[in-house]
């Protein structure tokens, strides 16, 4: 990723299209491109086509959408009914959504897959490498944590570059619990021809502000100020306030507004209204600023949005300035009116641009968000290989920004590995291992594996309990009953689609109904998790929603928000196909399947039950079942099993102990006489 300026920011996701659930949105876009570009189709220059591709795309969202029976992809609902933007923006809605591709590295600028964006789309990127193991990742963290390894934001002047990712993970080995705003500041404030040591410096500068012994804004004017704009217009600008040469031609330059000229004079009202009512304590200058005080332009340039002074009613200039006196726009050196101006602009982009770059960094499952603050999960992990990477954990460089990022043989465009990437061997993964069983007190290898493995799951078990308690799950439940997705994305999370959060509060659900929890909750979830354990995307790959693995029973959950004319269409042949499987696969420990949905198909119901005694052939696994046991909860069934607190085991065994003994003719009404004994 190339700036196109000194003063400009990295952006992970074009603010003109900015999406939610952007695993999701990206996939479906990632396949979309890809057969659009299939016909021979030129992209750059041609508005036309990335206009087509931007409608085509809507029309295929639509489709799924109807093919699901739901609403999926909440960013869309205000673009469903297509409209022909005006000449000067067509193609600009397909230009920004396939940007986030580009800056992920899964299409080149011509909109071409790459390797590793092919390999994606397909399920068949590389398997985890034994690091990637140890940290619990799943396909959609993996991809999304290797690209951000190798992504460079370069400089607009030469062939410098950062790796931003890399940055933020060396940052938050050193600190926990960074307020979110100042993280994202700090990260989005780097540049890319900033040395190694500069780098280090703010850092190390970072200590006093995480030991409350500096406040961040003094941190950030210290570290940053020099950077947001070039020596030289920090030195013309402070002879401008030096000389009172407050020319209209000096404030459009210095004081510049990229929509209009108008809004620069604008800013010059405000300056010397600003200098008049310090230097000379005027009675017209202080009622002017009032004024110009609540001007929305006003507020966005000087004070990053807000009412730039503490106003009293009926308060004397004195007054003002003694309560304001804090405060640089009211500085003796007006040059701070400058300076306040340019970290407000900066702020301003910063605001912009900071929520995209957590949407997309918490992807990857290495960095949490949670509450509003920052920190690495597995730390443990991280922390230890970077002290054994020492300065090989490389954070900036010089390379020609073409050949990396316009190459298809780049390595910007391979699907590789995390320990291929950092250049990690096997010999310093087992020195990793070692060191982290030195801090858990074990020698043995193969322990210390599983050490790490239960750490894992004592903090998937410990976040559960904490945020989505028994009560919380049948609120969020209850919402999703009467599809009050807004209030469902409230409480759990807009990174993924209701279906998504639907089986990921079922797992959850099921957790809290479980007597004994013998089973791995975190390796039971079959959605992919952000940083903060929250769902983002379904995986895919054939597999059931949601498996339960016990010592006692095995079960398959299968569910759907589809209303119940779309089940026998869109559910009877996956219930059955996945079931059949998963038969196969735990045939020697009762496996059991539970179909759960808002509303049941009477049809689909007594097709389930009629599978009893039906031989069927795997699919994914060789071999035959003789008969399935399926059965069926809705949503409103699976709240009182919680608000009754039934137990896992008494629900599957009432379950089989009214399974028919030998074949006969199934009747509407068979499941009552089931549920009946098992809510009561």
């Amino acid at each position: 990723m190339k700036l196109e300026n000194s003063t400009s920011l990295f952006n992970m996701g074009d603010t003109s299209m900015r999406v939610s659930q952007v695993v999701d949105v990206y996939k479906v876009a990632l396949e979309h491109i890809d057969n659009f570009m299939r016909d021979g189709k030129t992209w750059r220059r041609n508005t036309a086509n990335q206009e087509e591709f931007y409608r085509t795309l809507l029309k295929r969202i639509v489709q799924i959408e109807e093919e699901d029976g739901i609403e999926l992809f909440r960013d869309f609902k205000r673009h469903r009914n297509y409209a022909l933007p005006t000449s000067d923006k067509v193609g600009l809605r397909g230009r920004t959504l396939t940007n986030g591709l580009i800056k992920t590295g899964l299409i080149d600028s011509n909109r071409n897959m790459s390797e590793v964006g092919s390999k994606y789309l397909n399920n068949t990127l590389t398997e985890a490498d034994p690091l990637e193991k140890a940290l619990g990742l799943q396909p959609d963290n993996l991809l999304y944590l290797r690209q951000f390894l190798k992504l460079r934001i370069y400089s607009h002047a030469d062939n410098h570059y950062f790796y931003n990712f890399r940055f933020a993970i060396k940052f938050l080995s050193e600190y926990s619990n960074i307020p979110q705003n100042d993280f994202l500041k700090i990260l989005l404030s780097v540049k890319p021809n900033q040395s190694l040591n500069e780098i280090q410096e703010i850092i190390n500068n970072y200590e006093p502000v995480s030991n409350n012994n500096k406040t961040f804004d003094e941190f950030y004017k210290d570290n940053f100020t020099s950077l947001l704009r070039s020596e030289e217009e920090l030195s013309t600008t402070k002879d401008m306030f030096l000389n009172n040469d407050f020319t209209d031609e000096n404030f459009i330059k210095h004081f510049s507004n990229s929509k209009s000229s108008e809004t620069s004079l604008l800013y010059k009202k405000f300056v010397l209204y600003l200098i008049k009512l310090t230097d000379e304590q005027s009675e017209e200058a202080f009622e002017e600023i009032k004024s110009l005080s609540r001007n929305d332009r006003i507020k966005k340039a000087f004070s990053s949005g807000k009412i730039p002074f503490k106003f009293s009613k009926n308060e004397s200039i004195r007054h003002f300035l003694e309560n304001n006196n804090q405060n640089p726009l009211l500085s003796e050196d007006h040059y701070q009116i400058y300076l306040e101006f340019v970290f407000s602009k900066h702020n301003d982009l910063i605001r912009e641009y900071s929520d995209m770059c957590r949407r997309t960094f918490q992807i990857t499952g290495l960095i949490s968000f949670d509450n509003g603050l920052v920190n690495l999960s597995n730390k443990l992990i991280i922390e230890t290989l970077l002290d054994l990477l020492d300065d090989k954990f490389v954070i900036t460089g010089e390379e020609n920004y073409s050949d990396y990022e316009n190459e298809p043989d780049s390595v910007w465009f391979k699907d590789i590995t995390t320990m291929q990437i950092l250049n990690v061997s096997n010999e310093l993964f087992d020195q990793l291992i070692i060191s982290i069983g030195k801090q858990f007190g074990i020698t043995d290898f193969n322990s210390i594996a599983i050490e790490i493995n239960n750490k894992h799951e004592e903090d998937y078990r410990n976040f559960v309990d904490t945020h989505f308690p028994k009560d919380k799950v049948i609120e969020i439940l209850n919402y999703i009953t009467v599809r009050n997705d807004e209030r469902v994305f409230e409480l759990v999370t807009d990174n993924a689609t209701i279906p998504t959060i639907y089986e990921y509060i079922l797992t959850i659900a099921w957790y809290h109904l479980s007597e004994i929890k013998n089973f791995k909750l975190h390796e039971t979830f079959q959605v992919t998790l952000d940083g903060n354990k929250l769902p983002l995307s379904h995986r895919g790959g054939g597999a059931g929603d949601i498996e339960i693995i016990t010592d006692e029973y095995t079960l398959l959950i299968e569910a759907t928000l589809m209303d119940k004319h779309a089940q026998k269409r869109g559910e009877l042949e996956p219930v059955i196909r996945h079931s059949i499987n998963f038969n196969l696969e735990y045939s020697q420990n009762n496996p059991q399947s539970i179909f759960i949905a808002n509303e049941l198909d009477e049809n689909v119901l007594n097709i389930f039950r009629a599978s009893q005694f039906v031989e069927m052939s795997g699919t994914s696994q060789d071999g035959k079942v003789q008969g399935l046991n399926i059965f069926a909860f809705t949503t409103k069934e699976v709240i009182q099993l919680l608000q009754f607190e039934k137990k896992d085991t008494e629900i599957i065994q009432t379950i089989n102990d009214h399974l028919d003994t030998s074949p006969t003719s199934i009747a509407s009404g068979w499941r009552e006489k089931i549920i009946e004994p098992i809510l009561n």
